[in-house]
């Protein structure tokens, strides 16, 4: 293939630019506010988690709670019948000695209910102030990622006004050049990235390949406008005044 030593040259330029091109992709895809919010949603999840779990047991402390109150309601009513009966001395004595050991039996029953109804107001009061520390650390993460979500996006709309604008003079370049010459390029780049590279210092710009006297000899008889390919990674070779010929 042959194509005006000008038109060779321009392509080192959209080699340049296809390399801002991959290297402004890659730094899109890796925004380092990306891997902060990975690791603060791995937080977020986690306090999220503790929180479903302290709920939970609250919900088993309040229906504790309603058990007791349900057991203390009826032995309460039961102790102060007990007792207005007993003051009365309207039973018998017989009655009466078993009314009283009922009470007692009660007043225990009840103590320990009020024990275990404490415990569980207890509970209850320290399982709020869990979940309500819980929430508040999962809000300040909440707070901190949105603030990471505006700076990644404000990032990632910079970058893409960046490639838009590399893309769009690798564009108008393009249709200025031969459509074989161009082909060619491309066949290449969508191996390797670039489809050119220059020729300096007798190696290859694109892989680094320096090469052999013999084939140095050979580049330097073939004519300007003929297109020259690298033996390793097959980009076109573009010659300059530094390629060492």
């Amino acid at each position: 293939m042959q194509a005006d030593p000008s038109a060779q040259n321009a392509l080192l330029t959209i080699a340049e630019l296809d390399k801002q091109i991959t290297q402004l992709t890659h730094k899109r895809s890796s925004l380092p506010e990306n891997e902060e919010l990975v690791k603060l949603q791995a937080v977020r999840s986690g306090y999220s988690e503790q929180i479903v779990a302290a709920e939970t047991r609250r919900g088993d402390a309040d229906f504790e709670m309603e058990r007791i109150e349900k057991d203390l309601a009826p032995a309460r009513a039961r102790i102060e019948r007990n007792r207005a009966t007993i003051d009365a001395g309207t039973i018998d004595p017989k009655a009466l000695a078993a009314m009283i050991e009922e009470t007692e039996h009660l007043t225990g029953r009840i103590s320990d209910l009020e024990d275990a109804e404490l415990e569980a107001m207890e509970s209850i009061e320290a399982l709020d102030a869990q979940i309500a520390s819980l929430k508040k650390q999962r809000t300040e993460v909440e707070t901190t990622m949105r603030s990471l979500l505006g700076a990644r996006d404000a990032s990632a709309k910079t970058i893409d006004t960046q490639l838009a604008q590399v893309r769009e003079r690798r564009g108008t370049l393009v249709t200025t050049l031969p459509t074989d010459l161009v082909a060619l390029y491309e066949r290449i780049a969508s191996r390797s990235t670039t489809g050119a590279a220059e020729l300096k210092t007798r190696r290859c710009g694109g892989c680094g390949m320096e090469l052999g006297i013999s084939e140095l000899k050979r580049i330097s008889t073939m004519a300007p406008a003929e297109v020259v390919r690298c033996e390793e990674c097959s980009r076109i070779l573009v010659r300059t005044a530094e390629s060492g010929l």
